[in-house]
């Protein structure tokens, strides 16, 4: 698998590359902010993306959601696993509403990176579209007889948002 790691920080993308060749990764692309991340991947899609939150002038939020809505945009459908040193609940909706499939937040261990890799992986959750919203489905489990009125859309076209 090819990963994209997408961190302003030299020393952020040594451990994660260290960390990621112990898992079996070989194959890594890197950028410094979010619009070189995008022309990287114009010219070279990757299977999965690693994203820090803060970075200028394109954060890991805004690049994660040039991603998931543009017309243009390299690939819909990247598997994104953001960094974060913040956890508080409103940082974390932030996130799940911009369209990233996983958190992850530092200091960054072994286990919890192979964690995300793990689910992001062997247990990825579909992707919607809504009026507002493409991306991964924000729900962890399923609700049972829902009689809403949006009952969301699970289907693989590209975004139309």
């Amino acid at each position: 698998m090819s990963v994209l790691v997408l961190d302003d920080s030299e020393n952020m993308c040594r451990i994660l590359t260290r960390l990621l060749r112990s898992f079996g990764f070989e194959d890594f692309r890197f950028a410094g902010d979010g619009q070189e991340a995008l022309n990287h991947l114009r010219e070279r899609s990757v299977d999965l993306a690693i994203v820090d939150w803060h970075m200028e002038p394109l954060n890991g939020i805004d690049f994660t959601r040039q991603m998931r809505s543009m017309k243009t945009s390299p690939d819909p459908y990247l598997p994104i696993i953001l960094l974060s040193g913040f956890t508080e609940m409103e940082r974390i909706r932030i996130a799940r509403d911009a369209g990233v499939n996983e958190i992850l937040t530092k200091p960054v261990s072994p286990e919890s990176l192979y964690g995300r890799l793990t689910s992001v992986v062997r247990q990825p959750r579909p992707y919607i579209e809504t009026e507002q919203y493409f991306g991964p489905d924000r729900r962890r489990k399923e609700a049972a007889n829902f009689a809403g009125p949006y009952r969301r859309r699970r289907d693989k076209r590209r975004p139309t948002i």
